[in-house]
């Protein structure tokens, strides 16, 4: 069970890393497209990739899968286009890695840069969210800005509930795709 405690903790022991691991990811991952990664281990992902449509601003679904074993995924065949419209347009990793242009090599590096800064998932959202770790059904992540937030963007991002302005370019987030956002009792602010 991770806390907001162990959160800035870890933000201001890794700041470096993370920040190097945003770079990382935002260089790896080619324009257009979102990728949300999230390592159950070093050898199982859940893995979310969206594509864009050609000579469109959309993007559509390309992949989508939980509890992914890297070393031995066999895709399911034939699908259906049930499965084609809601769990992506192909059930290969081998696809995925080559419109990515990712390795096994690749999906290795960023699993050791995510866990050398104690964390565990990565998107590259606007902005990048980095996810460090479960509290209940709860995750806790850094949201972490190209820029430094003004006193503005500090308050939008402060909502005393599922958003805590930190410092710098960074806030701290609780949420959960499952069942959307929701309430965590240490972003209260004290007045």
């Amino acid at each position: 069970m991770k806390s907001k405690k162990g959160l800035t903790e870890n933000y201001d022991k890794n700041k470096t890393g993370i920040i190097e691991l945003k770079e990382y990811f935002t260089q790896i991952v080619p324009e257009k497209f979102l990728v949300r990664i999230r390592y159950n281990s070093s050898d199982n992902i859940d893995l979310f990739v969206y594509q864009p449509i050609e000579n469109s601003e959309k993007r559509e679904l390309l992949f989508q899968q939980w509890d992914l074993d890297i070393d031995d995924y066999e895709p399911e065949y034939p699908r259906s286009d049930y499965d084609k419209k809601y769990h992506g347009k192909t059930n290969s990793l081998d696809i995925v890695k080559e419109k990515l242009n990712w390795t096994d090599k690749t999906l290795a590096e960023l699993y050791n840069k995510l866990d050398n800064v104690n964390c565990m998932g990565i998107s590259n959202r606007n902005p990048i969210e980095i996810e460090y770790g479960f509290k209940g059904m709860g995750v806790f992540s850094y949201l972490v800005f190209d820029e430094n937030l003004n006193l503005e963007m500090q308050e939008k991002y402060s909502d005393d509930c599922s958003k805590m302005f930190y410092k710098d370019n960074v806030v701290l987030s609780y949420g959960s795709g499952a069942i959307g956002s929701f309430c965590t009792p240490e972003f209260k602010r004290k007045k």
